[in-house]
């Protein structure tokens, strides 16, 4: 703590420098025309924009994602097994299919085909049926496992990741990522209920009485009564972020949640001891309201990058959590856990929560090897005494010692074909190995798929004290330059300076491997594009009659240039330049909360209260219908 304090004084202090020195030159590229302006004043007459001046092919291969030649990988991203341990179900999200394990004979015995991109399953109360969640296709594909196909598509809302059953089986729970919301299922009755949570949220765990939903971006817990449907409490978790996988115990009391904890409030100077970001698990006593304690799986000298996945043994004793970046497996003693968070004043929580030495300190946990490369979902086969880890890298299910974590076989999950360079790009994206002492990955502030967390970073590459909100990098190959102040000429360069920013020498082999990667980023397919077409046609001609694309301009929705829109400041942040990169606003629809600083969590909050001089466009004297048919079009690129 008091290294932090000192650090964060330096920098502080040598912000000031910094700032004068940035504003310094921002006046001198400004010119004649003085700080802040454009080329064209935004009440000049409308003249037709100049193409963008962006490579036609980099754009459409860029576009089109991952390459259409690339060898089909499994992915596995869950697993869960039979009461008996002998099936077990791997959710494998890169054949679109769901893979039989005979778990005695380590083999698979079949392979099930159901909707695009599946990221979670869950077995029904009598293992007649598997519920996965087809995150591409806004279903849940109900399979039949005796008939070994899909028997019924239930729709639910944009993107759902996680699912949950009730103890009893009489409910369903998923969770649509890009929706904010749940869908809960009376499986008796097949009625349907949407429920608004939080932002981004990924995954759920029912106890029976309450719905505990891990809301990705806006840092908090949604609890549900999923009697009425009410959210009951917006729970919030500080500074976690990135949360994933969320587990009960089973007296219902107490919730686990994976999460990363992101320390955007600090300038990062420095890497080690969990600076930027620690990785751990929150744990929420469910009968005290706001309650939670979150505890550190870092050590001192090792982070734990990315924890993914959640599981508890049947008989309450262990806590298995994946560390999908650092290739691991966290064996926590549950009930000592558990005793130490009882213990815990709320005096305590911010200080444990930057613990890095406490779990192994008390030996409350061990790491041990997952066995594979990026585990991701994890399950225990109590009646045979196995952990199942699910490895996305690796296309093939782990088998541990849940005791000890010793590895006892690995289970191939079909061929296993030659890494790509786009693979290894993949990998590595989500690799914590390749940050000094492993404490993040790309990944820890991109997401997996190379998109954002909505948080701001104070990034040292533009001065110090002016955090900017985390871009996504879909859009950086064609969009130059990168950085919201342009401070690298290209992805490439930014790409470069990230490995450095990592804390190791540049690798000419992990930066071609990257590179690919980003280069055809996994896009998802965008829901909005199904909009009512005349509602499509009237937003785009209100987006030309607004001139938004003199900036925007089409078909990469940016020109590329840096531009004075009014945006300098924002309650306490500090910039040191007015003009900022004219980000794309091609999948606008995923990347909130938008501007340099994410100052507005909507878009349309961006024109109705973040847009006085019209610097967005000539918005200003636009209806409420027109603006949101604005909106429509705006998502829908």
């Amino acid at each position: 703590m008091r290294t932090r304090h000192l650090i964060l004084t330096c920098a502080l202090l040598a912000a000031v420098a910094a700032g004068w020195m940035a504003m310094t030159s921002e006046a001198a590229a400004a010119g004649a025309h003085g700080p802040g302006r454009t080329d064209a004043p935004l009440d000049a007459p409308p003249a037709a924009p100049a193409p963008a001046p962006v490579h036609a092919s980099k754009l459409a291969q860029n576009l089109a994602g991952r390459p259409a030649d690339e060898p089909r990988y499994r992915s596995p991203m869950h697993v869960c097994a039979s009461a008996d341990g002998q099936r077990a179900f791997v959710v494998c999200q890169g054949t679109d299919s769901v893979a039989v394990l005979d778990t005695a004979q380590r083999k698979v015995v079949a392979e099930i085909a159901v909707g695009a991109h599946p990221t979670a399953a869950v077995l029904s109360a009598d293992e007649r049926l598997l519920y996965v969640t087809c995150t591409h296709d806004y279903t849940v594909d109900v399979v039949d496992l005796e008939a070994k196909q899909v028997a019924k598509r239930l729709p639910v809302g944009f993107e759902p990741i996680g699912i949950a059953s009730s103890p009893d089986g009489s409910r369903l729970c998923a969770v649509n990522a890009l929706a904010d919301s749940i869908s809960i299922f009376d499986l008796a009755t097949g009625e349907r209920r949407d429920v608004a949570v939080g932002r981004r949220p990924r995954y759920v765990a029912d106890n029976g009485d309450q719905l505990v939903v891990g809301n990705a971006e806006s840092r908090d817990v949604s609890i549900v009564d999923p009697r009425t449907g009410r959210v009951v409490e917006t729970r919030s978790l500080d500074r976690a972020a990135q949360l994933r996988e969320v587990v009960c115990t089973d007296d219902g009391r107490y919730a686990v949640v994976a999460t990363l904890v992101g320390h955007d409030e600090m300038i990062t100077t420095q890497m080690d001891r969990g600076w930027i970001n620690s990785n751990g698990i929150a744990v929420l006593d469910l009968r005290q309201r706001g309650h939670f304690v979150i505890v550190l799986l870092d050590r001192v000298l090792s982070g734990a990058t990315n924890p993914w996945g959640l599981a508890i043994s049947a008989d309450q004793r262990r806590l298995y959590v994946t560390l999908a970046g650092i290739h691991q497996v966290a064996i926590v003693d549950l009930p000592a856990l558990l005793a130490l968070v009882e213990t815990t004043t709320a005096e305590q929580v911010q200080r444990l929560s930057q613990d890095v030495e406490i779990l192994e300190q008390r030996r409350i946990a061990v790491r041990v090897d997952a066995g594979g490369l990026g585990p991701r979902g994890v399950a225990v086969a109590d009646a045979r005494g196995e952990l199942l880890v699910a490895h996305c890298f690796t296309d093939a299910v782990a088998v541990l010692d849940p005791t000890t974590g010793a590895l006892l076989a690995t289970i191939p999950i079909g061929p296993q074909p030659a890494m790509s360079l786009w693979r290894e790009g993949e990998l590595r994206f989500n690799d914590g190995r390749i940050c000094f002492e492993n404490w993040l990955s790309c990944a820890s502030c991109h997401e997996e798929n190379g998109t954002m967390d909505s948080l701001n970073w104070d990034l040292i590459n533009d001065g110090m004290g002016n955090p900017k909100n985390a871009k996504s990098l879909h859009n950086g190959m064609f969009e130059p330059p990168a950085m919201w102040s342009g401070v690298r000429k290209d992805q490439d360069a930014g790409t470069m300076a990230g490995q450095r920013f990592l804390g190791f020498l540049p690798d000419q082999r992990v930066q071609a491997a990257l590179m690919e990667f980003l280069g055809r980023p996994p896009r998802a397919p965008n829901p909005h594009r199904n909009a009512d077409p005349e509602l499509l046609r009237r937003g785009e001609q209100v987006f030309l009659r607004a001139r938004c694309d003199v900036c925007h301009v089409p078909p990469a929705y940016t020109d590329l240039k840096m531009h004075d829109v009014g945006l300098r400041g924002f309650t306490s942040r500090v910039d040191f330049r007015a003009r900022f990169d004219t980000p794309s606003l091609i999948d606008c629809y995923r990347t909130a909360p938008y501007l340099h600083d994410g100052r507005a969590p909507t878009l349309l909050s961006l024109f109705t209260e973040h847009n006085d001089g019209n610097g967005h466009g000539l918005t200003r004297g636009l209806s409420p219908i027109e603006l949101d048919e604005l909106v429509v079009f705006l998502r829908s690129l």
